[in-house]
Order: structure tokens, then sequence, then C-alpha cells
């Protein structure tokens, strides 16, 4: 025992070589291994809560097994993924953590373990338990999904006897926990019920009708979200299930109270958006607001005139001087700018039926009209009814399809192309941080865009196939 603490000892004190105060480091090793490496991935939000990315480290295990790695994780109870082969396992890691992880793979769940000299590895043994007993939190999730499909008194039920339960599984397993996890776990699964309240109106449509083209939600669905209570706090800004309810929060409810945006009217295009920010500034405190304005503004980037979003951004950076999202903001205007109407449409390769290449500049004398979609993309996927419909009417005329999926399963987005029938130019690319992707600022789907005959931005803000009559009527205003 003693060899085995010198040894554990002099294996930490390398981690604290190696690692800086805001990483944390895992040596692991892996009997029986499933694969020759185990890839680590957590996510990212740089110096802000809107910039995110999703980290993937692959480590090659040497003959014992073994690996070390070291991850830059500033924020606390960071969830980390572990895997090898096709087994994983979870953890909540924070800076400073240096872990020792062990597992046998041809048993994985039964057999995670953690230790560590000079901190506590109680947070990652109780979520070694939870994944034994649940599985991975995405389980919870797709459980959460479920209750969609129920009636409203009953959905608010069983939303809540779900989150119990999670609650419950902390209470029975509390020991040596440290109080601010404690309260990370219960204001995670608290939001994320809240999030699911708030989205059940529309979410209760879709699983009802097994479609995302919906049209109206029933009165007594919209009933959840006016239960949702108002329940700010600054010191959960780092927990994403918070970040979500925030941003959605006044907005719901507003459009539950009948407040709704009407983009045929000037002056009441942004009605919902500009209350919803006079509502967070009276009532969240300051950290939260900063965020759900900032959350808004990069929407509005996406979705509205670039005047918007500069008028937006001004009133911003009057009651925010010196935001941590001053950086991340600018960029997505800067990017709007070069999305703009009347500028020229950004270049990338495209392939017809044939395979043969062509670049979308080669398309100049045509209205083109481009769709970023994914084959495991609900929403993409309730629009092509109606991109038929739109073809269908400019039949024989020069307006081109193109479809670029960001599928990074090249065999699901052939099955996808066939399936749908997407007649048009196609090409795929790596998921979200590929070039093409980034350069069109397309940080959801479906996203479209307008390009004139001479290869030019034609709209801001692209109308959708299921908008029909604005889509056909700012095509045809570009023959």
């Amino acid at each position: 025992m003693k060899k085995l603490l010198i040894a554990t000892l002099l294996l930490l004190n390398t981690f604290a070589a190696l690692a800086g105060k805001n990483d944390i480091s895992i040596k692991g090793t892996i009997t029986n291994p499933l694969a020759d490496s185990v890839t680590i991935s957590y996510p990212d939000y740089g110096d802000n809560w809107l910039d995110f990315s999703m980290h993937v480290v692959n480590e090659k295990l040497d003959k014992n097994g073994n690996f070390i790695v070291t991850l830059p994780l500033p924020h606390n109870y960071t969830l980390v993924t572990i895997q090898n082969g096709e087994q994983a396992t979870e953890l909540y890691a924070s800076p400073g953590d240096k872990l020792v992880f062990t597992v046998d793979a041809a048993d994985f769940d039964n057999t995670v373990k953690y230790a560590g000299i000079g901190m506590k590895p109680t947070v990652a043994n109780f979520m070694a338990k939870y994944v034994l007993t649940y599985g991975l939190i995405d389980n919870f999730h797709s459980a959460a999904h479920k209750l969609n499909a129920k009636e409203p008194a009953e959905f608010e039920k069983a939303i809540t006897a779900l989150v119990q339960r999670e609650l419950n599984f902390l209470v029975e397993n509390s020991a040596g926990l440290p109080q601010s996890f404690i309260e990370h776990w219960n204001a995670y699964y608290e939001y994320t019920k809240y999030n699911n309240m708030l989205l059940y109106p529309y979410m209760h449509e879709i699983v009802k009708n097994k479609s995302y083209d919906i049209t109206d939600i029933p009165k007594e669905s919209v009933e959840v979200v006016k239960n949702t209570p108002a329940k700010f706090n600054d010191e959960f800004l780092y927990i994403l299930p918070y970040r979500n309810y925030v941003s959605r929060y006044y907005m719901q409810l507003l459009e539950a109270n009948g407040v709704v945006s009407d983009s045929d009217i000037p002056g009441k295009e942004y009605i919902q958006g500009d209350k919803m920010l006079e509502l967070s500034h009276r009532y969240m405190p300051a950290q939260t607001e900063e965020y759900v304005f900032a959350s808004y503004i990069g929407s509005a980037v996406r979705s509205a005139p670039l005047t918007r979003s500069e008028q937006l951004f001004a009133k911003f950076s009057s009651r925010y001087p010196d935001s941590r999202y001053d950086k991340y903001i600018e960029k997505m205007i800067e990017q709007k700018k070069r999305l703009s109407v009347g500028a020229p449409a950004i270049d990338f390769t495209v392939y017809n039926t044939e395979g043969k290449k062509i670049k979308l500049s080669e398309l100049k004398g045509k209205v083109v009209y481009i769709d970023f979609w994914a084959s495991w993309c609900g929403p993409c996927i309730a629009q092509f009814k109606h991109t038929k419909k739109i073809k269908e009417h400019f039949a024989g005329k020069d307006v081109v399809f193109v479809y670029v999926s960001i599928d990074e399963d090249a065999e699901a987005w052939e099955k996808a192309k066939e399936k749908y029938e997407l007649a048009g130019l196609h090409t795929r690319v790596d998921g979200w941080k590929a070039d093409v992707a980034e350069v069109y600022g397309v940080r959801g789907i479906p996203a479209y865009f307008l390009v004139d005959r001479e290869g030019k931005f034609a709209t801001e803000d692209t109308p959708r196939p299921s908008n029909s009559e604005k889509l056909i009527e700012a095509i045809e205003a570009l023959l």
C-alpha cells in the first residue's frame, strides 16, 4: 500500500508539471481494451457562453493500455466523455482535477473507478455509479423527450417525476460530494425541467403529428408554458440548461400570451423581441440579462437585416461596455456584412447527378437557392415537401436548387438524398466546423440563402420553402 501511495504521488506530481491551473489531467489504464485508442470529448465555450465548440481528443494506448491527457477546462463541472471502442462513460470535471482512471473494458460500466491525491474524486465516482445505473446523461434527455407525447396535465406530472428520480439518486449517493456539485446537480435538472415545459407546446405537436410542419398550438398546451416559474440566478450561468431556459423564457411566455411579432407590418416586426429584452432588463439579474441580450443579438444576426443587428449591438454596448460578448458579436456582424444583399456569394464546389464538379460562381445567369441541411435534421426534412412545390412552380426557368449537407456520415447523406428525392446540385461537408458552413455563418439548420443572376446575395432573411408565397415572390423578382 505504501509503494502504491508513493507511485500515485509521483504520478500526480508529474500532472502538476504538465497541467496549468485551469487544466484537468487524466491518467488512465484500460484493461482488455476494445480499441487501440481512447477518445475524450468535452464542450468548450472560449471566453464567453455563446462561442460553443466540441473538442475531441484521441490518445493512443501504450502496450499496457495506458494513456495520459491534459485538457484545458476553465469552468466548473464540465461534462467529459471517455470512450474506448463502443463503450463510454462520463464525468464532471473541474479546473485543477487530477484523476487516475481505471476500467476493465470487458465489463466496462461495472469497473470504472477514479482515484486522486490532493483532491476528492468523489464527483467522478458518483458519475461512474450514475452511468452504471441509468446510462449516459443523453438517456435522461431522450426519456424527457418521449414525455412530449403525453397530454398537458400528464406531461407536467411525468417530467416532475423523471427529474425527481435524478434528485433522489443524488440524495442516495451524496456522501462526500462537494456542496458546489450538489447545487450544480439540483440546478441542472431543475432548469432542464423548465426548458422542457417551455418547449412542450411545440414539441407535443411534433410528436403527436410526427411532423415538424406545425401551424396551430392548442390553448391547453400553452398553459404548460404559463406554469413555468421565473427563477433567475447569475451563479448558474455556467450550466447549459439554465442558459437555454433564460434565453427563451420571456419569448415563450410572450407567445403564450399572444404577443407575437408580425414580419409583414412595419414597426411590429420585432415587437416580441423588443418586449422580451425589456422584460429581461427589468426582472433578470445583470449577468443573466447580459447573456440573454447577447444571445438575442446572435439570433438577430442570423435572421434579421443587418441594420437591426447593428442597432441592437449599439444599445447592448451602451448598457454593457467592455462585455465578454463584444468580440463574438462583432465577428458575427462582420460575417453578416459579407453575406448582406449585394455582396458576392462566397464560392464553393457542388456536384451534379453525374458527379461533375461545378462552382457556385459558374451558375451566374441563374437564380440560386441554397439549402443547408442534414439527414438527421427533422425541421430540414419537414421543408422538403414545400421545396418540391417551389420547384414545380419554377420548372423550366433559370432557378437552381443547391443542397449543402453538414452530415458527417456520407452513407446517411446518400440515403437521405434518395429517400427525399432531392433533385438539384449537392455537396456534403464534414459538420459545423467545415469551411463552407463557417463562411456562411451556419450555426443552425435548416439555413437558406438566395443568390441573384449576378452571383450576389439577394436577401438578408431568405424565406423558408414553407413560406412559399414569400419565397416565390422573392425568386420571381430576380428572374
